[in-house]
């Protein structure tokens, strides 16, 4: 129903903006940029927990300097013509890569988990072969 549903809105909001198509495209490009740059950095943490504070931090301000710096540009450059389909991509967008991410991570650990045994209930693990 999730997928359904954001699918529906994303489709939607494209066809309602489509007389904006450049605003909507470049909307579209920079959250894609924005948030998989943000969590490509935010998922370092996973492996290195000790650094895990440090990594999620830093994907934020990285998240924050590539909207600021690509907002910035796009209005100096006067590419866009509307700035709330600009906005409304933005958001949508970047909601619909944090789901997409979040369950491709999920499926991934699923099926790490799959793959261990663990060893005469001792908390350490083998490989399933």
């Amino acid at each position: 129903m999730k997928k359904s549903l954001i699918i529906g809105s994303a489709v939607t909001i494209a066809v309602l903006f489509s007389e904006h198509f450049h605003s909507f495209s470049i909307g579209f490009t920079l959250a894609i940029v924005a948030v998989s740059c943000g969590y490509l950095i935010a998922y370092q943490a996973i492996l290195r927990p000790q650094y895990a504070m440090s990594f999620l931090v830093l994907a934020a301000i990285t998240k924050l300097a590539i909207t600021v710096t690509g907002v910035i540009w796009v209005f100096s450059a006067d590419i866009i013509h509307s700035p709330i389909t600009f906005l409304v991509a933005y958001a949508l967008f970047s909601v619909l890569i944090t789901y997409t991410v979040s369950r491709y991570r999920a499926h991934r650990r699923d099926i790490s988990d799959q793959q261990q045994r663990e060893i005469l209930q001792t908390g350490l693990y083998e490989r399933v072969k």
